[in-house]
């Protein structure tokens, strides 16, 4: 490392041991806090699949999957972080730092990839339908989840099998890869891009084919023809949950990823402001606790699972909702709840808001 790499890494050393008590309890409670909003967040997304059988589908394997590398990320590696914003340094050793920043860069893989794979589900069930069910069949969801991890474990394993150590970053407060180029950061940064142009390009294609499908829906409607529509209120709510998606994952991970390419590439080594590092880690940490917000909250099945789960109101469980449809169709009128039961009986099992819910 350069010598000016040096007084950048000692003067973000001084800074992190030098905060004020307010400064300190301030930094240390806002990530804290959303470790525990996550946490919270992540197992209750587990418990509301483990006790609603009907939310147990396809779909439900990548969810679980992406929770479960939230809590990792939350539970296994963050404590460390809050530890250190408490301390003013790194306390636990060299060993520690190694299984650290193994695994922050293991589950950050597997999560982006996760959210990979979720978009290219997405996009077979609602643009390539007639493809979905050969290449999303329960078993085969599950191989495609397990592949995900392992080719996440691909990352840190070519990282730290190349000699390389991982070393405590002062200004992101954990450790992880060293702050300069080498060809062995490569596949780690690959892996991200390839990740978020995966989601990006599903997604839109997505959009683009419910956009053409409500159209036809509208023009159905104006002209009577109720019995050839195919999207309803549900697909609309469908298409704010997608948007809802994109738009948390390239918040968080954006700034993350610029960071680092300022850092690599054209930085020094830690060339940035303290304050710049600390916003870098709770992009990425929330971006572990606002998965359930988006995967949970905004799906109404889940919500009121959410509201039995903690008891806030004594809701009914997820199967009435069949009920309150079956109402909401009366209250539309005979022609469009006619259509409605021809739809119910001609989709299969996958459809797009069962997938989701």
């Amino acid at each position: 490392m350069s010598s000016s790499s040096l007084e950048e890494e000692s003067s973000l050393h001084e800074e992190l041991a030098s905060r004020s008590q307010s400064r300190t309890a301030g930094e240390a409670f806002l990530y804290a806090f959303i470790v525990s909003v996550g946490t919270v967040g992540n197992f209750a997304v587990l418990l509301v699949l483990y006790k609603n059988h009907r939310l147990r589908n396809i779909t439900a394997y990548f969810v679980i999957s992406l929770a479960l590398s939230d809590i990792v990320m939350l539970d296994l590696c963050a404590p460390y972080s809050i530890t250190v914003l408490i301390t003013g340094r790194w306390i636990f050793g060299h060993h520690i730092c190694q299984y650290q920043g193994f695994v922050v860069m293991w589950v950050a893989c597997a999560s982006l990839g996760t959210l990979a794979l979720v978009a290219v589900n997405r996009y077979f069930h609602i643009v390539k339908t007639s493809n979905y069910r050969a290449l999303f069949s329960p078993t085969k969801s599950k191989l495609i989840v397990f592949g995900g991890w392992v080719a996440a474990l691909i990352t840190p394993v070519t990282y730290t099998a190349a000699g390389k150590d991982y070393v405590f970053q002062p200004g992101k407060f954990f450790c992880f890869m060293e702050a300069k180029f080498s060809y062995f950061v490569i596949p780690f940064y690959a892996f991200i891009a390839i990740s978020m142009s995966i989601v990006i390009v599903c997604y839109l294609s997505v959009f683009k084919a419910l956009k053409v499908h409500e159209k036809t829906v509208a023009n159905n409607l104006r002209t009577g023809n109720v019995r050839q529509s195919a999207l309803s209120v549900e697909d609309i709510k469908v298409t704010k949950i997608l948007f809802a998606t994109v738009v948390g994952f390239v918040i968080c991970w954006t700034p993350v990823l610029v960071i680092d390419i300022v850092d690599i590439f054209l930085g020094a080594g830690w060339a940035l402001s303290r304050q710049t590092y600390y916003m870098y880690t709770i992009f990425g940490i929330t971006s572990s606790a606002i998965n359930p917000i988006i995967y949970g909250v905004m799906n109404p099945s889940y919500r009121k699972a959410y509201l039995r789960l903690f008891g806030v109101s004594r809701l009914g469980r997820v199967t009435d909702l069949t009920s309150i449809k079956e109402q909401e169709r009366k209250n539309m009128g005979p022609q469009v709840t006619e259509y409605h039961n021809t739809r119910d009986t001609n989709l299969h099992e996958g459809n797009i808001i069962s997938n989701l819910e």
